[in-house]
């Protein structure tokens, strides 16, 4: 996050004297928000940032244990600068968090620089390799020119100058959580490629009598409906990067002209997407690891270390089910605008919130599908999200009147965050699909084939979205059962039309064998003379025994033990002659 923070952060002339030494590794920079008190919740960090004004310095302290940084990636041993989050302090007034760059260690010889206590925090889950560090500052001074000065500025005189928008601190947050969503679907792609290579070669349990071969089992129904649903949400989120990425790089744009009436949208839907998304991939990654069977705990499988690492995105940058309040928040404070005013301007994704205006009107609605090949037809699958997310909001609104405070509303929260995010990627799926697969006046045969083959993947994941969240859309009556049970058959059809492209679309993500990793999911389909020959090159199997295969320690540990030379059944073994082998 250093690079990124630093870019969006800093004035322009700042940029043009650090930018340089950081992009060049002269600066080997880190980002310390996080301490071990607080985390993404930038009003409640603890360390300091205090203005002195008389020798034009800021004075950085960690007031207490619970301020110290920690968590920060590269801290540990690495990082000679940190992108440090504190609390802007000027003649005893508090302005908030703000972000000051701070020399760590020395350019000459690596030290740590005075009044700066650095340490590794240690052993974690993933990303062993990444030195997460502690810092803790006593009193270091810093020039007052370090204070990231792109949106709000601090004077000679000590003047504070308030950014035009108060949320533009969480930048650094935003880009990052961008970038997850991307990282979600790559991550998803990965381990949906090895399971259902894996799948379609791996054969198991009934016999066609005709060729003597065993079923493939990505053929099982219910090996499908683990897999093939995975692969159409890697592609949902892929199209769900691009709308974000869209979207954050206009919000660049924007805020460089002094426009920010698109940050509301991009904090909250990166916030909702980078929740759902993450979660959705570390869940899709370890059920696509099972489906690999025993193998799928080998390391082997290429599996096990990504998936591990992947793991913490559901925490860092925004805890999950942190951020669904966020989105659950602006999306009940637009109801309650529009229930003040009807005609506002909503943005695309919100527009649905209109029509809790009109609430008996809403009560009433119902899905309009009058047989299963409704269910195809986007607008019909549309206007079911989009109830059901309106529908929540609604009873969000009537569950604050009757509560106590706003943490009483969580799992209102997360229902609403989710149903919402659900809506947004279906509607980014299918214009996506749209867009890049139905734009020939005079398709030609092969065109209409894809076109219908990447369909399938929509319709699968759309079918299993509905069918995931079947009561939702049972418990206000919108959906009858009769329709119920066709987005249950929809979804059974879908699986058996994704199938014979399955291995297909899983080639098209473009991983290579080396990036994958795996002895499973290659793209030759050699898996079981791939795992024999990673099982030839393990070190226990070439480096740790001797020319007869025997492992080391053998004279010092087993033969003891084999010949009864220890333990309590000392002198009761007869070794060597007890055995013909």
């Amino acid at each position: 996050m250093f690079l990124p923070v630093l870019r969006s952060q800093a004035s322009d002339e700042q940029l043009k004297v650090w930018g340089p030494q950081a992009e060049n590794y002269h600066y080997i920079g880190c980002y310390a928000q996080t301490e071990l008190g607080h985390g993404s919740n930038l009003s409640r960090l603890e360390t300091t940032a205090t203005l002195d004004i008389e020798r034009d310095q800021w004075v950085i302290n960690s007031p207490t244990q619970s301020s110290a940084k920690f968590w920060i990636g590269t801290l540990g041993k690495i990082a000679n600068h940190a992108i440090v989050q504190a609390k802007l302090i000027i003649n005893g007034k508090d302005y908030g968090a703000h972000p000051f760059l701070v020399p760590l260690r020395s350019l000459r010889d690596h030290t740590p620089l005075p009044g700066v206590v650095i340490k590794d925090q240690g052993p974690k889950q993933g990303a062993i390799s990444m030195d997460n560090g502690y810092a803790r500052f006593n009193n270091v001074r810093i020039p007052r020119e370090n204070m990231l000065m792109r949106f709000s500025q601090v004077s000679r005189e000590g003047v504070y100058s308030k950014p035009i928008h108060a949320k533009l601190a969480y930048g650094g947050m935003t880009a990052v959580r961008t970038t997850l969503i991307n990282h979600s679907a790559l991550s998803m792609a990965r381990a949906v490629t090895i399971a259902t290579r894996y799948c379609a070669v791996r054969r198991q349990g009934n016999v066609n009598l005709a060729t003597d071969l065993e079923t493939q089992v990505l053929d099982y129904p219910s090996v499908q409906y683990r897999i093939l649903p995975l692969l159409s949400h890697a592609f949902a989120t892929i199209f769900s990067g691009y709308w974000m990425n869209d979207m954050y790089a206009q919000y660049n744009a924007n805020i460089s002209k002094g426009d920010t009436s698109l940050l509301k949208d991009v904090h909250v839907y990166s916030s909702g997407l980078k929740s759902y998304c993450t979660k959705l991939a570390a869940d899709g990654i370890e059920e696509a690891r099972r489906c690999l069977g025993g193998h799928g705990y080998s390391l082997f499988s290429g599996m096990i270390d990504f998936h591990r690492q992947f793991l913490a995105t559901v925490t860092y940058e925004g805890e999950n089910a942190l951020l669904t309040q966020q989105v659950s928040r602006y999306l009940l404070k637009l109801y309650k605008d529009v229930l003040r005013n009807p005609n506002m301007h909503l943005s695309p994704p919100s527009k649905y919130i209109l029509s809790l205006f009109h609430h008996n009107l809403f009560t009433n609605q119902r899905c309009e599908a009058r047989s299963i090949r409704d269910f195809y037809q986007p607008a019909v699958v549309l206007l079911a999200f989009q109830h059901r997310a309106a529908r929540l909001i609604y009873e969000l609104a009537e569950a604050e009147k009757a509560s106590s405070g706003w943490s009483d509303l969580n799992l209102e929260c997360m229902r609403l965050s989710k149903a919402h995010v659900q809506y947004i990627m279906i509607e980014n799926f299918y214009n996506g699909i749209e867009k890049r697969f139905n734009n020939h006046t005079n398709p030609t045969i092969d065109q209409q084939n894809l076109l219908t083959a990447v369909r399938s993947v929509y319709h699968l994941h759309v079918f299993y979205t509905m069918e995931t969240e079947l009561s939702e859309f049972l418990e206000d009556e919108y959906f009858s059962p009769a329709q119920a049970q066709w987005v249950r058959q929809g979804l059974k059809d879908a699986l058996k039309a994704v199938r014979p492209n399955a291995v297909g679309f899983s080639d098209c993500f473009g991983f290579t064998d080396k990036f994958l990793n795996s002895a499973l999911g290659s793209y030759d389909g050699r898996a079981y003379e791939r795992l024999a020959a990673m099982t030839e090159r393990e070190p226990l199997n070439k480096d740790l025994t001797d020319k007869n295969g025997v492992i080391w320690g053998y004279e010092e540990y087993l033969k003891p033990l084999i010949y009864g030379q220890v333990g309590p059944y000392m002198g009761k073994a007869t070794g060597a002659g007890s055995s013909k082998l």
